[in-house]
């Protein structure tokens, strides 16, 4: 399990498809399309979609590591940005940063610091 929070290197979002350079900008590998931190957009949590039983599937495994994170966002600590996709119908997918979003919402914040993909 990686760290969640912001600190050196570890702010930089990497998986198969999409990843940070060490200079922290966004690469998309199937866009090849580069952005900086400052095209990380504020996203309402109420348009993050996550299946309900998901939810209650993350919360049952790992609701230690959720509250964790729930506490850290209330006390201010400067969480990694999660990734969403939009969906057709409106709103968004998170493709990385389930646990994020779920502990966002039960520390009652009404956005996320998030990067867009997909078009």
């Amino acid at each position: 399990m990686g760290k969640s929070w912001k600190s050196n290197d570890l702010d930089r979002f990497d998986s198969n498809s999409d990843k940070f350079s060490r200079a922290g900008r966004f690469q998309s590998a199937k866009s090849k399309k580069s952005l900086n931190r400052e095209d990380t957009v504020w996203v309402a949590l109420s348009e993050c979609h996550i299946a309900d039983n998901v939810v209650q599937h993350l919360l049952a495994r790992d609701y230690g590591q959720i509250e964790a994170m729930r506490v850290q966002f209330e006390d201010g600590k400067e969480m990694v940005r999660v990734v969403l996709r939009g969906r057709v119908s409106g709103g968004y997918n998170v493709e990385d940063g389930r646990h994020r979003v779920i502990a966002a919402k039960l520390a009652d914040m009404t956005f996320i610091e998030a990067i867009i993909v997909g078009s």
